[in-house]
């Protein structure tokens, strides 16, 4: 997969963009989903060390110089290539009170296309709400979606269970599943 951005070098300011921007559909990798202390790392904790400098012409090049250059990892749990670090969790956390629920949610697909890089809760929400079966809660400016990571994720053709799956993972909430809406909160340990 061609790298967008051409010779342009990867820093840790544009490395998320670039990498979610690379993905493009194919049957074994349908997401790439960022995990927050990823973001943390290259947007706050270490942005003034040295630039990176990293060169590459496609996808697979980029996430190995990345990982080879800091401490951000990459794991393949189908169907999701996962970029995190060690503090990251890489399983959702879920509460299912409607099985139901969650078949009706597998076996529909209504986002073909989703790029979400450095997105705010009412962003994400916003189309969510709009696009998926169930309401999304909390309320786009709800108390309770203070806390929630920026969402970084690109994928093709993921299922809505798929999606709200990343979002999960990228956002550092878990989920909890009902008959008619589906309720992210902050991650408890």
């Amino acid at each position: 997969m061609a790298l967008p951005g051409g010779a342009n070098p990867i820093e840790r300011d544009n490395a998320i963009r670039r990498i979610l921007e690379g993905l493009q559909s194919n049957t074994t990798v349908k997401a790439i989903v960022v995990l927050p202390a990823v973001s943390d790392d290259l947007y706050l904790i270490n942005r003034d060390k040295p630039k990176l400098g990293l060169r590459a012409t496609n996808l697979a090049d980029a996430i190995k110089k990345l990982t080879n250059a800091t401490e951000v990892r990459v794991t393949f749990q189908p169907p999701f290539l996962l970029l995190h670090r060690d503090e990251d969790f890489l399983t959702p956390q879920l509460t299912i009170k409607d099985a139901g629920a969650i078949e009706r949610l597998k076996g529909e697909s209504r986002l073909p296309r989703v790029l979400f890089c450095d997105a705010h809760w009412q962003q994400l929400r916003t189309l969510l709400n709009k696009k998926l079966r169930p309401s999304i809660l909390p309320w786009s400016k709800s108390d309770d979606a203070w806390h929630f990571a920026r969402h970084n994720l690109a994928g093709w053709n993921l299922t809505d269970w798929e999606l709200l799956t990343a979002v999960s993972l990228t956002g550092k909430t878990r989920i909890i599943i009902e008959k008619r809406r589906v309720i992210f909160q902050r991650r408890k340990p």
